[in-house]
């Protein structure tokens, strides 16, 4: 590993003293010419760069994020570093805005139309310096633009194009542009003169990036007010409260170019429009890796479009998330993304599961790459019918060899039904099992790590031990159980009993690997009683340095 990843990774108080005492460049070049000895003088000079050399290490980790507020109430622009203590004193920002590799700035609307914010960004004492190395620029638009007559259109298109271009100029690399239309933005002036303005705005400071991200929310006082005009965005992250035929036009004119897409909606029927044109075209977004689907509200069952059997609208979908019922009819989502998807995170309920296995969507192990499986049922308020335990996990269990299971369903309860993991074939390399509604007892426990051999965390309500057998006992039998189990968190609020903790030891003491256990803030003190009082039983002292090595984690 290079010696300059050593040092980054140190406290930032270790670092700032780095910062503090060794010396900088100039000073030592002073040192240097007290001495008339050439020998001397070529000992101290390689200190000159190893000290800039720390230096510079030390600053690129605390300056790295930086923020700039535009503030015209006071007339100045406020700017701090992140990972700067606020108790240390900021250098100026003119020695180190070099070392800032990503900026988030924060401007008004309005500001930036009557050239209020250009004329601070230009005024500022660090200007000159500017900020060579940044890639990553955030830009947050905030406020309310009321209108009006102080300014003719041209002058506003001025003042907009000029701030965008002192920006740019200011951070020439930025290549990775992320504009943000705050969610308090408000336009009463609502006219295609504003809608101009603002697309000019997005234009520029997107220009020369490789990477364009939006984030918009898309509320009444919005409609009509997006950037339009753009195109080439590469990440989208949308909430839409309001009509969503802007929004939607604004992704098809950049499907070809999107990689993540981000939509929160108000209601479920807008989604079709993500795959098809107000003309009836088929949308395909070629180059898509992330796709997050959810909605603000439960909306009522509705009548749900399905697509051709050609028209794969998103084939190379790495991860698929997809918080609300399932929008379509057929696997519309899952088309094409067999050879490519990764991660999987949605809501089942029975007529989704009827369709996906209609479709042999999970046929025949297609889905090789999925190792992240994430599953929940609707919202127990929706209108959808319930759907069985038995159903719902033999279903999951069959979608894919995952490394990563997550079921989140309050039906699944009775601990018996453990089975249905190390029965399942597809699960033989699976890691971490979070089933956080269930309690589960060590009689199930026992035969489900002695399946499943790559498992190394579990996630249940509660562990109960229900053996029979003494501790002793249990360690003779069993030992090594599982030489891979690491993690045991509890998600259990109600009081904490000893046979909770019991089965904790237990599996401490067949589980050579089990370091950590994660269990509610208020059982610590009676957990660390009950380890020390289980040691001072003589059968078990033999076992001390291991059962006291288990940390608790407290949540």
């Amino acid at each position: 590993m290079p010696a300059s990843l050593h040092l980054l990774s140190l406290p930032v108080e270790i670092l700032l003293k780095i910062v503090s005492y060794v010396d900088k460049p100039t000073q030592l070049e002073r040192y240097t010419t007290q001495f008339s000895s050439e020998e001397t003088c070529n000992q101290i000079a390689p200190l000159l760069s190893v000290c800039e050399v720390l230096r510079a290490l030390a600053f690129e980790r605390v300056c790295a994020k930086c923020s700039i507020e535009i503030n015209d109430d006071s007339g100045q622009s406020l700017v701090t570093f992140e990972g700067w203590p606020k108790c240390q004193k900021l250098p100026h920002a003119s020695t180190i805005a070099k070392y800032a590799r990503r900026v988030s700035l924060k401007v008004d609307f309005w500001d930036i139309l009557n050239g209020d914010a250009c004329e601070i960004l230009e005024n500022a004492a660090w200007i000159q310096s500017a900020f060579p190395n940044v890639v990553k620029l955030n830009v947050l638009i905030i406020g309310n633009f009321i209108g009006g007559d102080f300014y003719t259109l041209e002058a506003k298109r001025q003042n907009m194009i000029q701030f965008a271009q002192s920006i740019r100029t200011i951070m020439p690399k930025a290549s990775k542009v992320k504009i943000e239309l705050d969610n308090g933005l408000k336009f009463i002036e609502k006219s295609q003169a504003t809608s101009q303005l603002l697309n000019s705005l997005v234009e520029t400071l997107y220009r020369d990036s490789v990477q364009r991200h939006l984030k918009i929310y898309v509320n009444e006082f919005q409609i009509g007010m997006l950037p339009s005009c753009i195109t080439d965005l590469t990440h989208v992250v949308a909430s839409i409260h309001h009509d969503s035929h802007a929004t939607m036009m604004l992704l098809h004119k950049s499907a070809r170019s999107l990689q993540s897409l981000e939509m929160n909606f108000h209601n479920k029927t807008h989604v079709p429009y993500l795959v098809s044109g107000y003309d009836s075209s088929a949308i395909e977004y070629p180059n898509l890796y992330k796709l997050v689907l959810a909605e603000w509200t439960i909306d009522t069952p509705h009548r749900k479009p399905s697509t051709s059997n050609k028209h794969i609208p998103f084939p190379k979908l790495k991860l698929l998330s997809i918080d609300m019922e399932y929008p379509f009819s057929d696997e519309t989502l899952f088309k094409g993304n067999s050879r490519t998807l990764e991660c999987l995170m949605m809501r089942l309920d029975p007529i989704t599961i009827d369709m996906l296995r209609t479709s042999d969507t999970f046929a025949n192990g297609q889905y090789a790459k999925l190792r992240n499986v994430s599953v929940k049922s609707l919202d127990p308020f929706s209108e959808v019918q319930s759907i069985s335990d038995y159903i719902y996990t033999s279903f999951v269990l069959k979608m894919s060899p995952a490394l990563q299971v997550f079921i989140d369903k309050a039906v699944i309860m009775d601990h018996n039904k453990l089975s249905f993991f190390h029965n399942s074939p597809n699960l033989t390399g699976l890691r971490i099992l979070n089933l956080p509604e269930m309690t589960v007892h060590m009689s199930s426990l026992v035969p489900l790590l002695k399946s499943l051999r790559q498992l190394e965390a579990v996630e249940c309500k509660y562990i109960l031990d229900d053996l029979g057998m003494s501790a002793d006992c249990v360690r003779s039998t069993y030992y090594p159980l599982s030489a891979r189990l690491k993690f045991i968190s509890l998600t259990a609020y109600e009081e904490a009993c000893d046979d909770v903790f019991r089965s904790i030891i237990l599996l401490a003491l067949v589980c050579p690997a089990l370091m950590r256990c994660h269990m509610p803030h208020d059982w610590r003190e009676k957990f660390n009683s009950y380890v020390d009082s289980t040691v001072e039983v003589q059968s078990l002292s033999l076992y001390q340095d291991r059962l006291l090595a288990i940390k608790y984690v407290e949540y």
